[in-house]
């Protein structure tokens, strides 16, 4: 019974068709009938497509060199963030080794084998320690005898002496890690009398 009160209904409801709006006719068009478009318009249509299509042509080339450009310079980032990384954990052990090696000092001053038998076991950690650093690029900055140059050398003393310019004493240790200096080597010059 349901069925018959729904069918009932649909046939009651008048269908209406869509009203579609009304259209002047174009110059030149009869009511009803579509115009061709001339050469002209085609021409002014295909200019303007090849117009487009040459801006989106150089908005992508831009884009892709803009990316290419970005991972670049994240690639050169993530690198230079590496290096720095390894740069201040080498600097952070440089206490740890000046101690060591005032430990293989002070125990080879001594007459006592117990101490020297530590002396050399210290020695062998700390030869250890740098053949790992050197995986790194770490190496000592040559100072002793050496012509005194400020990017690598920190003169804290002067002293006349027969050679100018010369490094006369190293009180610390200067290290790099590749081409940086990680810490100048602190050190005394000779200079003129």
């Amino acid at each position: 019974m349901k069925k018959k009160d729904k069918t009932v209904k649909a046939e009651q409801a008048p269908e209406q068709a869509p009203e579609q709006p009304e259209t002047e006719p174009v110059e030149g068009e009869v009511a009803g009938e579509a115009r061709e478009a001339t050469v002209e318009e085609w021409q002014a249509a295909l200019e303007l497509a090849v117009k487009q299509r040459d801006e989106l042509k150089d908005s992508l080339l831009r884009t892709q060199a803009d990316f290419q450009n970005f991972k670049r310079r994240n690639q050169t980032a993530r690198s230079d963030g590496y290096e720095d990384g390894v740069r201040e954990a080498i600097a952070a052990m440089l206490p740890a080794i000046d101690n060591l090696e005032r430990a293989i000092d002070a125990a080879e001053k001594t007459e006592d084998e117990g101490a020297r038998a530590l002396a050399d076991g210290v020695q062998m950690t700390l030869n250890t320690l740098f053949e790992g650093l050197k995986r790194f690029g770490f190496e000592e900055v040559p100072a002793l005898g050496e012509e005194f140059d400020p990017e690598k050398h920190n003169a804290v003393m002067r002293e006349a002496g027969d050679d100018p310019g010369k490094v006369l004493e190293v009180f610390q240790k200067g290290y790099r890690v590749k081409d940086k200096i990680i810490r100048y080597a602190m050190v005394k010059v000779s200079v003129e009398e």
